[in-house]
């Protein structure tokens, strides 16, 4: 029997929209061609031979949706092996209540379920019968998707399989960032769309017609952009609107643009569960001006420089420490102090995705994932920033410009429109 308060609700669930099925079999066929295809290839280039993903409900691992699974209630082991020979083969063993979703999700060659012997003697048998070399585990210092494996499911597989096996253990933090870093033709293009939607509302908000000096605000100038990309059929990932001093990751404010006001954009839309990260400069004239004042132009052009250079270094088997150094080196030359951050970032399901880390070696911030390699496929947002203080504004203040590249064969290639000059708001 429903209860009063269910009841209440029972008219909006009844006037909810459908499932949309043709995303939801977009979402099986990418989590599929993963599996079936970037993994095996992913395993082969890191020299990993089994790949056991181990875990159970209130602490479940974080990969366990790119294995078809939102959930999962007893421990369950998910096992990928591939042969020098490239014979692949995977295997699911998991607690008979929790073997239904696994054989939906097609994913596994041998699904196995246990009852009161529990999952060792399968998990013992899976393992000897492969015979691996090495055995990824998902455990790591500074890749958190890939360091879901707990401490107490760690000692009940050295319990389990025993020391000779064990010494075979290796992190997976390399197999993880190639294995969703690498994003697939369907992926990349509902990453283009949401790149150039975002590129265009941006591109559209700042206008005279939507940054009126003295009476937009900050919180307007955002919302109306919001509103565009919904109309869209899309979501919004973040959003950042700032004028005068530099804020940071901060949600739009009440502040009046004014005239002679620098605004930078920080934002992205995600279209499909896929979000952009781009970042736009504008500049508002005061009266009598035709174009931005000198100080602010030299600033755009060394970072637009930064950025450019950074872009040219992303390329297949350079390091993320790679493509920092050629954008941060750009600034630091010009006479700039360095920026308090990475150069770049994967772009994915979430705005900070998997992949190498476009970052500076230092260790205590960003650890191993600075020396990954970059690798086809993978997506990542370019952002060397300025940060200064200008006398001419009289506060902190940075340069925004952030691209989205997607890298080939050939190098990083730009999806969308770049910014190469700043955006000029008023009459000229």
């Amino acid at each position: 029997m429903l209860t009063p308060a269910a009841l209440l609700l029972l008219p909006l669930l009844l006037a909810a929209a459908p499932p949309d099925n043709d995303a939801q079999d977009a979402r099986i066929a990418i989590r599929r061609d993963r599996i079936n295809t970037l993994l095996p290839d992913a395993m082969k280039t890191h020299g990993i031979e089994m790949w056991l993903t181990f875990t159970r409900e209130n602490a479940q691992d974080p990969i366990l949706p790119t294995l078809g699974l939102d959930h999962i209630v007893a421990r369950g082991a998910f096992i990928f092996s591939r042969k020098p020979d490239g014979a692949f083969r995977k295997i699911a063993i998991a607690a008979s209540y929790d073997v239904d979703p696994i054989h939906k999700s097609g994913l596994y060659d041998e699904v196995i379920a246990y009852r009161k012997e529990g999952v060792r003697p399968h998990l013992v048998k899976a393992v000897t019968e492969a015979a691996p070399k090495t055995i990824a585990i998902n455990y790591s210092r500074d890749e958190t998707v890939a360091d879901g494996l707990t401490l107490g499911m760690r000692n009940y597989l050295e319990e389990a399989l025993g020391p000779d096996i064990t010494r075979r253990f290796v992190s997976s933090d390399k197999l993880v960032v190639s294995l969703l870093g690498r994003k697939l033709p369907a992926e990349i293009a509902l990453l283009r769309q949401a790149a150039e939607l975002t590129q265009r509302v941006i591109a559209e908000a700042l206008t005279p017609a939507h940054v009126k000096p003295g009476v937009a605000t900050e919180a307007a100038l955002n919302a109306w952009m919001e509103g565009r990309v919904k109309e869209q059929g899309c979501d919004v990932a973040f959003a950042s609107v700032v004028t005068g001093p530099s804020r940071g990751h901060s949600d739009p404010t009440d502040r009046v643009i004014q005239r002679g006001d620098v605004i930078r954009i920080d934002w992205g839309a995600s279209c499909g569960g896929y979000a952009a990260d781009i970042q736009r400069t504008a500049y508002v004239l005061k009266e009598g001006e035709t174009k931005a004042p000198s100080w602010l132009e030299r600033l755009w052009r060394d970072n637009l420089a930064a950025n450019r250079a950074a872009a040219e270094a992303c390329k297949p088997g350079a390091r993320g420490v790679d493509v920092d150094t050629a954008g941060r080196s750009v600034l630091t030359s010009r006479g700039y102090e360095e920026y308090p951050h990475g150069t770049g970032h994967p772009i994915g399901l979430k705005v900070h995705d998997v992949g190498p880390k476009l970052s500076p070696d230092w260790p205590e911030r960003y650890g191993e994932p600075i020396f990954f390699r970059i690798e086809p496929g993978m997506v990542f947002a370019i952002e060397p920033l300025i940060y200064i203080n200008p006398p001419e504004a009289g506060y902190d203040l940075n340069i925004a410009l952030e691209e989205d590249v997607v890298v080939e064969e050939s190098g990083a290639r730009y999806l969308g429109t770049t910014q190469t000059e700043i955006i000029l708001i008023g009459a000229r």
